[in-house]
């Protein structure tokens, strides 16, 4: 099944000379119970697209489909089966991170609330943690909520911006585990980003590398070690570095490497 296609999807922001390019052109398609680790430099359009998928900001270009619906109406409906984690998370500053997590749930249809102390359990938050008011949460504390804010209501395809920022060695650890179980044990679809791509290889089933706003490859990684192989490369990185060389080749007019 595909939980996500794009076609030709971009976002562009202002007029005339001040015209921004967040995302161009993008083709894309997520199929269920993948993790798709998202590559790209700061800027290259990682965030935008997953506010796109959220449905935090509309397209000026092309067209995309979340679970099969692609009109305005539909998407709105399935996207109950979202969960995400954009940017950093949000909610009541002066409010513990257990009210605001009580206050989201209370918003979902009483089906889909779920076992909130479990949840809490699962990403790692403890009493004291819960306790903390989002305001004087530490930053691994924020993540491990935001997470949690993000499976509530037991979604189908989760989207993680860079859940492993400000997480200590034991819980990047952790955090990796857990996503790996979520899509084991439950068959969540994931697109997440992160800058450790080290940490991304072991848990992605498949890459989408982005540059300037454009899906430079996606490969699976078992295609993609075949290559790092192939050519000689130290890793994942090393690859992404050598595509985007390719990249600005092709854009100055020289030849681009066959893959």
């Amino acid at each position: 099944m595909i939980v996500f296609e794009a076609e030709g999807l971009g976002k562009t922001y202002g007029r005339g000379r001040n015209l921004t390019t967040a995302l161009s052109q993008v083709d894309l398609r997520l199929e269920e119970g993948r993790i798709y680790g998202l590559v790209g430099n700061n800027g290259a359009g990682k965030t935008t697209l997953m506010k796109l998928m959220a449905g935090l900001i509309l397209p000026t270009e092309g067209s995309m489909a979340l679970f099969g619906a692609r009109d305005p109406k539909g998407q709105q409906a399935a996207r109950l089966q979202l969960g995400a984690l954009i940017s950093e998370a949000s909610g009541y500053e002066d409010l513990s991170l257990w009210q605001n997590l009580r206050t989201q749930a209370i918003l979902l249809p009483p089906g889909q609330r779920g076992d909130l102390r479990a949840l809490c359990e699962l990403v790692g938050l403890d009493r004291d943690s819960l306790r903390r008011t989002l305001r004087q949460a530490s930053a691994g504390q924020k993540q491990r909520y935001g997470l949690a804010a993000a499976l509530l209501g037991s979604p189908k395809l989760l989207l993680l911006d860079e859940p492993m920022n400000a997480l200590d060695p034991s819980g990047v650890a952790e955090i990796r585990e857990l996503l790996l179980r979520l899509n084991r044990e439950k068959g969540i679809t994931i697109l997440v980003s992160s800058h450790l791509l080290a940490e991304l290889h072991k848990i992605a089933t498949d890459y989408i590398f982005l540059r300037f706003g454009q899906v430079l490859e996606t490969v699976t990684v078992k295609e993609l070690d075949r290559r790092i192989e192939a050519r000689g490369l130290k890793d994942a990185e090393a690859y992404f570095t050598e595509l985007e060389r390719s990249a600005r080749a092709t854009e100055t007019g020289q030849a681009r490497p066959e893959a």
